[in-house]
């Protein structure tokens, strides 16, 4: 099992969750759970999410990078006013 983390600054946050919530259904089918959002104290538009997953850490690393490169996310992440491509690690 791994755990990914990845960090996302949005321009509006209900407006990026909305819109993360309804994309719930590519996640689960790629076998990750969600376990948490943390945002920073200063900036509700500046968190991390930590999912889980059945894969071993090379595993999750290229589900994720795979994920980041999707044109069809990647689309939708501009609509969801992602500023800059999330960074993530996986442990």
């Amino acid at each position: 099992m791994a755990r990914i983390f990845m960090t996302h600054k949005v321009t509006d946050y209900a407006k990026w969750k909305a819109i993360y919530d309804a994309d719930a259904e590519r996640r689960a089918g790629a076998g990750i759970r969600e376990a948490g959002h943390f945002h920073n104290g200063a900036d509700q538009n500046d968190f991390l999410i930590v999912w889980d997953t059945d894969a071993d850490q090379a595993g999750a690393t290229a589900m994720i990078e795979g994920m980041l490169n999707d044109p069809n996310l990647g689309k939708m992440m501009e609509e969801a006013g992602v500023i800059a491509k999330p960074e993530f690690w996986v442990s």
